[in-house]
């Protein structure tokens, strides 16, 4: 049997801190020290010290309180990565509110479907990114919003739970219906103040911080209950396991609208009074300008390769970085006092990464997810049988501690999601080693049965992509007579290179057990992506299903 048990006193203890009480603490260590850095899209830097980001979450909490904004309410919030989502982000909890942050890559009707099922009842927006009007689509969405003209009387039949928009007009943007995001965030009343002062002293760490949409690539998204204290902690004790401290800089670009960029990232930093560097959207080349300018220690996201690339055609590299990863040589020089990397278990569900890497772990379990973060346990699971299984034996993660309360208005889905002892099904296959360490093997859902053996795509896809010509990959299940099920995969290839289904099928064969060897390879130009730039996996399986016969 696998059960792996940490020590809860501290989980329990971290998790009765406010968000706000946290965050006030960090920024009282030095007032005058740059907590953000944000580049917008165009290379514009802004900087908030911790002192203005207190002042300014103060003053919009209390203009968010003065219209109605109360304890319990879903405050979505639809913008970019910039210094104002923060500052919306925390005056929200302030106040006790749940934020729900909403992917800027969502088409209208899937924005809609996240503010209906969320019963959101405010809504803050930016006007709009690059080729997004965002006031178009919201009227796209909810006709009345056109027509409406006085801020906090919004009454619409596709948004019949939205009374308030609050619009950040960078670009000059209008909705007669919206207050003005400047206004509030400016807010000096002081019967306002008091209002929020009185808010803030009634909130509770178990009170709910966000609503967190999960992507996938079926069904409906699903909101996550994501506590304030369970936040906190996370934030807290995953720092402490990769070294992060008040005097680390921070750069990132992931989107705050995802624990990318929410969880890594801001709540490293701000959980312990250190500065964020961010940019509004992904750009290799901003992202080597600010990374020369700013002297970040800590160096996170997808598409790193993209900025080692950067980095090489400049003919720069970033001393002052300790932690990034670096796979291959070009990025060892670019990155040449980056000693580590870490690498985390998690999901949504258990507010980010529930096991991670130690600075500190012996150099044979790097590649491993670490171990669990302090007061949470674990155990493998046989999915079959449902029993518990051995060390070393892949199985069912189950997991308990820090996880969320469940899904947002769905008993039925959170009845599924979490057993009766409060263990939750994390649909993923991993297995721990006698020393508590996990590997990830892939998701159970993603799982196929080849010829009685267990296939993971995930497991075909990285070997896949492992191919210099490769730029991305997805495999599917396909009917097999002899085997039941077989592989697919879909391939797209990097500009300028060739590459044959013969010659990749070469290459896998000393990769590859032969029952995960793919039946048939497919070239495409592009993958299909959902709005969050993962894979289509539902799109991908419609088209084998069209074109495949057992």
């Amino acid at each position: 049997m696998t059960k792996v048990t940490t020590a809860a006193g501290e989980l329990a203890r971290l998790r009765s801190i406010t968000m706000w009480q946290a965050v006030t603490a960090s920024a009282m260590h030095d007032l005058d020290r740059d907590a953000l850095v944000g580049a917008n899209d165009a290379g514009l830097i802004r900087r908030l010290t911790y002192g203005e980001l207190v002042e300014r979450v103060r003053n919009l909490s209390a203009g968010l309180a003065s219209i109605g904004v109360k304890r319990g309410d879903r405050v979505a919030l639809w913008m970019t990565n910039t210094l104002e989502w923060v500052v919306s982000a925390f005056a929200t909890m302030r106040l006790g509110a749940a934020l729900v942050p909403v992917n800027t890559f969502l088409t209208p009707p899937e924005i809609k479907y996240c503010l209906v099922q969320s019963g959101a009842r405010h809504l803050i927006m930016i006007d709009g990114f690059r080729a997004l009007n965002m006031p178009n689509m919201l009227c796209e969405i909810c006709p009345e919003v056109a027509t409406a003209k006085t801020p906090g009387d919004l009454w619409g039949h596709e948004l019949p739970d939205l009374r308030n928009i609050v619009l950040f007009r960078r670009g000059g943007g209008r909705l007669a219906c919206a207050f003005d995001f400047e206004t509030l965030a400016r807010t000096e009343a002081r019967e306002a103040h008091e209002i929020a002062e009185r808010m803030e002293r009634e909130v509770r760490s178990t009170d709910l911080a966000m609503v967190k949409y999960t992507s996938g690539s079926t069904g409906f998204p699903k909101g996550v209950m994501l506590e304030q204290g369970g936040i906190v902690a996370n934030g807290i004790l995953h720092s402490r396991r990769i070294g992060a401290v008040q005097s680390d800089i921070y750069f990132s670009m992931m989107p705050f609208f995802h624990a990318g960029g929410s969880v890594y990232g801001l709540m490293t930093m701000l959980l312990n009074g250190g500065t964020l560097i961010f940019t509004e959207a992904f750009n290799a080349a901003l992202a080597t300008e600010l990374i020369a300018r700013e002297r970040p220690t800590f160096v996170f996201g997808v598409l790193g390769e993209e900025v080692v690339r950067a980095a090489v055609e400049k003919g720069v590299k970033f001393p002052s970085v300790r932690m990034a990863a670096t796979p291959d040589d070009s990025s060892r020089a670019v990155y040449p006092n980056a000693t580590f990397c870490f690498s985390a278990f998690g999901l949504t569900e258990t507010y980010g990464p529930a096991a991670i890497t130690c600075v500190t772990d012996p150099p044979e379990k790097r590649g491993t997810s670490g171990r669990l973060m302090d007061g949470n346990e674990c155990r493998v699971v046989d999915p079959v049988t449902g029993r518990d299984v051995g060390p070393g034996v892949p199985g069912e993660a189950y997991l308990r501690g820090n996880v969320t309360k469940g899904y947002w208005n769905m008993p039925e889905q959170t009845a599924r999601l979490i057993d009766k002892d409060g263990w939750l099904r994390s649909e993923d296959i991993i297995s721990v080693d006698r020393d508590g360490y996990i590997t990830f093997v892939g998701r159970l859902k993603l799982m196929l049965k080849v010829g009685g053996e267990n296939v993971s795509l995930e497991e075909v896809e990285r070997v896949v992509a492992g191919h210099d010509a490769v730029a991305s990959c997805g495999a599917v299940g396909v009917p097999d007579k002899r085997k039941n099920e077989a592989v697919r995969v879909y391939v797209s290839l990097l500009p300028g290179q060739t590459l044959t289904e013969q010659e990749l099928s070469a290459w896998l064969t000393s990769r590859l057990a032969r029952f995960k060897m793919p039946r048939d390879i497919v070239f495409m130009e592009a993958l299909p992506r959902l709005a969050n730039g993962k894979l289509d996996r539902m799109s991908l399986a419609e088209m084998a299903k069209d074109e495949v016969a057992a």
